[in-house]
């Protein structure tokens, strides 16, 4: 696997953000947290969560351009060029810039998804 190929994994997950919490809650309430996939969820939960505490302390902006860009807090917006164009007037940055964000965001979901153990990329991708 590509670099681009773990982004374009991690960019799905954090679409995948508020339906993947919905679940977690649902699968708490019944007490089945002990399988697989809960805890497969849970790891890209917390992985957001970590670039989320991470942008939330280093950069305003980029958080709240991370929350409606991957529909953290609400409806999920599309990532096509109308959306980032519009975006960049509501953030007063050139679209170019908009791009280099949601790059360097999905950036830090590859690494936060490392570390959580949500990838493997250099492992076996046995569980942790």
């Amino acid at each position: 696997m590509q670099v681009n190929d773990w982004k374009r994994i991690a960019e799905r997950e954090a679409k995948r953000y508020r339906e993947n919490k919905a679940f977690m809650r649902g699968v708490t309430d019944a007490g089945a947290i002990d399988s697989p996939r809960y805890r497969q969820k849970m790891k890209w939960v917390t992985a957001v969560d970590c670039v989320l505490a991470y942008l939330k302390r280093t950069d305003t902006e980029k958080e709240r351009f991370f929350r409606l860009c991957y529909g953290i807090d609400g409806t999920r917006m599309r990532l096509g060029e109308k959306a980032m164009v519009a975006m960049s007037f509501d953030f007063h940055v050139s679209i170019t810039t908009m791009y280099r964000w949601r790059s360097e965001q999905a950036s830090l979901l590859v690494i936060a998804a490392a570390q959580t153990g949500a990838l493997c990329p250099y492992g076996t991708g046995q569980e942790r």
